[in-house]
């Protein structure tokens, strides 16, 4: 991770993506693979990997998960089993997305530590970064090695001067 003013970034190197003619399926490239997303039939894919809205909801409960059992293990608790369910339903007018999240546990847990486990599961980090304030600065360039966050359209404003300026301290 890089900190710079106060913000964290959390990628050295830009987590990128590509698609081919005539095909549905991306392929995103991240630090130490590949990961194939693809449609579902009835949207003109092949399903050969998760669409981007279950790629989003696998990493909330991938992060849940993750989370959860690095607490437990620091209380050293009887928790071995944890299972994690997500949703989502999306309304159209006016658009509003909500995502459902349950957690489980394979073993008997005490009201006091529901109480904590759920705490914790709402605070996961990829929790806390759905439920915060989100901007995406999107930038269009004619060079594909230009890192995420810069290029030349629209022109450049002083949002996407910071972002060049953060991309000149990485390694």
């Amino acid at each position: 991770m890089i900190r710079k003013k106060g913000s964290i970034r959390l990628f050295p190197k830009d987590i990128t993506g590509d698609i081919v003619k005539d095909r549905q399926e991306v392929v995103i490239n991240w630090r130490a693979g590949q990961l194939v997303l693809d449609e579902p039939s009835f949207n003109g894919g092949q399903d050969i990997g998760p669409d981007p809205f279950s790629t989003v909801l696998s990493g909330l409960a991938g992060c849940t998960l993750t989370t959860l059992r690095m607490y437990i293990k620091k209380k050293e608790w009887d928790i071995t089993d944890i299972h994690c369910s997500v949703n989502m339903h999306q309304q159209s007018e006016p658009f509003k997305t909500s995502i459902f999240r349950t957690v489980s546990f394979g073993q008997p847990v005490t009201a006091e530590q529901k109480e904590r486990l759920l705490w914790i599961a709402k605070n996961c980090p990829v929790a806390r970064l759905l439920q915060g304030e989100i901007a995406i600065d999107t930038r269009l360039s004619d060079d594909p090695t230009v890192p995420a966050g810069t290029g030349n359209y629209p022109i450049s404003d002083q949002l996407s001067a910071d972002t060049a300026e953060d991309h000149k301290h990485l390694p």
